[in-house]
C-alpha cells in the first residue's frame, strides 16, 4: 500500500480533488441556473429579500470538503500509528512536539477567562455558547497566535544563522 501511495498518490490526490470541484461546480451552476438566476446575481442579496428561498445546491460542496477532510485525517492518524508502531525510537520528535502541543493547549485553556462584558459575550449568550467552549476557542485562537509567532520568529532566525554558515 505504502509503494502504491508513494507512485501514484498525489496523482491520486489531485484526480480526487478535480472531481470533488467538478462536482461541486456542477451542483452549484445548476443549482443557481434551476432557481432562475444567473452567476452574477448576489445571492446574499436574494436571501435577505426574499424568505421562502433556499440555496440547497452549495451543500454538495460542503459534504465534499467534510469527507475528504474526515479521509485525510483518518488517514493521516492511521499512517502516524503505524510509523510509530514501526519505528517508536525514531518518533520520539513527533511524540515529544505532540505533547508540548497538548501541554501549551492546556495551559492556555487554563488561563482563559470565561467572557461576560462586551460584544462577545453578547454574542456568546446569542449563539448559546457554553464557558467551556467558550475557553477552548480562545485557547485554540491564542496558541494560533503564539504558534504562528514562534514559527515567524524561528524562519527569521534561522535565515540569519545561514547568511553567517
Amino acid at each position: 500500500m505504502y509503494k502504491l501511495l508513494t507512485k501514484h498518490g498525489q496523482l491520486g490526490a489531485l484526480m480526487l480533488g478535480l472531481v470533488a470541484i467538478a462536482i461541486s461546480l456542477f451542483s452549484i451552476i445548476s443549482g443557481i441556473k434551476g432557481a432562475g438566476y444567473s452567476t452574477s446575481d448576489d445571492l446574499n442579496v436574494i436571501l435577505k429579500n426574499t424568505t421562502d428561498q433556499t440555496f440547497d445546491f452549495f451543500n454538495p460542496g460542503v459534504y465534499m470538503v467534510a469527507i475528504l477532510l474526515g479521509a485525510a485525517l483518518l488517514l493521516w492518524a492511521v499512517f502516524a500509528l503505524k510509523g510509530l508502531v514501526s519505528d517508536p525510537k525514531g518518533s520520539m520528535k513527533f511524540i515529544i512536539g505532540f505533547v508540548v502541543l497538548l501541554a501549551l493547549i492546556f495551559i492556555l485553556y487554563s488561563m482563559a477567562e470565561n467572557e461576560t462584558t462586551g460584544k462577545i459575550s453578547e454574542l456568546l449568550q446569542r449563539e448559546n455558547v457554553s464557558e467551556n467552549v467558550s475557553k477552548f476557542i480562545s485557547a485554540g485562537v491564542k496558541g494560533t497566535v503564539f504558534l504562528a509567532v514562534l514559527a515567524l520568529a524561528s524562519m527569521i532566525l534561522f535565515e540569519i544563522r545561514n547568511l553567517f554558515k
